[in-house]
């Protein structure tokens, strides 16, 4: 599988076959996560892999969307002592955490995974349940496990979010003069 493919094959799995996810495949996932893009390379992620169910179930009950049993769970955090001080590094160091967990789950989906990533959880809950540092931040959780839903991707739109050179010029010469332009797209449904 290419990334093109990965990426286009992606997409929220909620529903797990009751199958363990092994710890060589975690692994892997989360090499990806280290891989990651990372401002001034400051690597500021800390990833916590969950596979004990009793710990699962904990994580469930403060998380509000997790509303499933994932087989396993990788606690995605900023460490805030490497995200520094200057102005915009907590910001960016969330940034940084999100493009690990996309690589994550790429890698999830290439070895045949099901992923959803989520934020709506307690944190101070979910701080404690994994005895996480005051200097590391949990920032989203992926879900993982081997998918128990055949439902398709969910459909991109593509009208009215490509742009040349400046918004509203979708195609067409530098000038803008055959420059095509297209109503707002519907939103999400």
């Amino acid at each position: 599988m290419n990334v093109e493919e990965a990426i286009m094959r992606r997409r929220s799995i909620r529903h797990y076959a009751d199958r363990p996810v092994g710890r060589a495949l975690l692994e892997r996932v989360m090499k990806a996560g280290i891989w990651a893009p990372t401002g001034s390379n400051r690597q500021p992620w800390v990833f916590i892999a969950v596979t004990e169910p009793d710990t699962l179930h904990q994580i469930r009950v403060v998380s509000p969307g997790m509303l499933w049993d994932a087989k396993a769970l990788i606690c995605v955090c900023s460490d805030q002592r490497k995200a520094g001080t200057f102005p915009m590094g907590p910001t960016l160091a969330l940034f940084d955490c999100g493009m690990a967990a996309q690589n994550m789950m790429l890698v999830a989906v290439e070895l045949g995974l099901g992923s959803c990533v989520m934020r709506s959880t307690n944190m101070a809950a979910l701080r404690e349940i994994l005895e996480i540092p005051d200097h590391l931040q949990p920032e989203l959780s992926i879900m993982l496990g081997y998918s128990d839903d055949p439902s398709p991707t969910a459909p991109r739109r593509d009208e009215g979010v490509i742009y040349w050179e400046r918004f509203g010029k979708e195609e067409g010469t530098r000038d803008g003069s055959d420059c095509k332009r297209t109503k707002p797209a519907p939103p999400f449904g």
